[in-house]
Order: structure tokens, then C-alpha cells, then sequence
């Protein structure tokens, strides 16, 4: 029987040496506008990904990322809610995770969440967690950001 082949030990790449974490604790909007959501590192390690401006994250050039996001939201009656990743302020496509609650009495909590693969270009890029609301409040809680540099 052989065991695993290829480079392992010490002098191997590590394929987690760059990846970051944030979390936002709470935040109510009733913008149509997709609003930034104001996120907090918490676990950061590398220089390929750091903290950015506003919540947001800073992420190196010429590189490639698995990026997932997840956010509670309570949704009153006759409101859209909705989240989403933005690389530069443009949408991240395949990352709006939008909830419509109907007409009614009941405020419904949902987890918004997605995730994708991107890739910046020459000049690097900056990620945000964005979120927007129609119709009434909506608060937007426990959202967690987690970016990993691919090897």
C-alpha cells in the first residue's frame, strides 16, 4: 500500500495561506438602492485578501477566489429584500439571493446566501456584501463574508 504522493511537510504551498472572514452584527435599511452592509474583520490571514473601506474587502490583482456570503434578514409584510456580491460595484452574477414576502400580517426571517468563483484583474479588486429593500424596514443581521485565495 502507498500513501499520499506529491509535496507535503513544511515546504508544501498551503492552500488556506490566504483568506478572510468578516461578520456584520445588524443593519436596517428600506432603500430601493443596494446599500453596502457594514461588515467587521474577524479572522484574516495573507496579504492576497485584506480589509477594505466601509466593510468592505480588498482583494489582490491577477487572482483567482471562492467567495460565499450569508445574511439573515426579517422581512416585514409587502417588502422585497434582497443581498448580493458586488466585485468594483458591479453585480458578481449568480450572487443575488433575493425573498419576496407577500401581502399579509408576518414578518417572515430568511437566510439570504451564495456563493461564486472570481477572478480580478491588473488593478485587483474591492468585494462588498450589498443589500437593498422595497416596501417597508427591513433588518439585515449575522451576515458573514468568507473569501479564499485559490491556489
Amino acid at each position: 500500500m502507498t500513501g499520499a504522493t506529491g509535496v507535503t511537510g513544511p515546504t508544501a504551498p498551503n492552500v488556506t495561506a490566504n483568506y478572510l472572514r468578516d461578520f456584520g452584527a445588524s443593519f436596517s435599511t428600506n432603500s430601493f438602492a443596494s446599500t453596502t452592509f457594514p461588515l467587521t474583520n474577524i479572522l484574516q490571514n495573507g496579504t492576497a485578501i485584506t480589509p477594505g473601506p466601509g466593510g468592505s474587502v480588498n482583494l489582490a490583482a491577477n487572482q483567482a477566489y471562492y467567495v460565499d456570503y450569508e445574511v439573515d434578514a426579517e422581512v416585514p409584510p409587502a417588502t422585497n429584500a434582497a443581498a448580493s456580491l458586488t466585485l468594483n460595484g458591479v453585480l458578481i452574477a449568480g450572487t443575488g439571493a433575493p425573498f419576496n414576502n407577500p401581502t399579509g400580517g408576518l414578518v417572515y426571517k430568511t437566510n439570504l446566501s451564495a456563493s461564486a468563483i472570481i477572478e480580478t484583474g491588473a488593478n485587483g479588486g474591492n468585494l462588498s456584501l450589498r443589500v437593498n429593500s422595497s416596501g417597508n424596514v427591513t433588518t439585515f443581521s449575522e451576515a458573514t463574508v468568507s473569501v479564499f485565495k485559490l491556489a
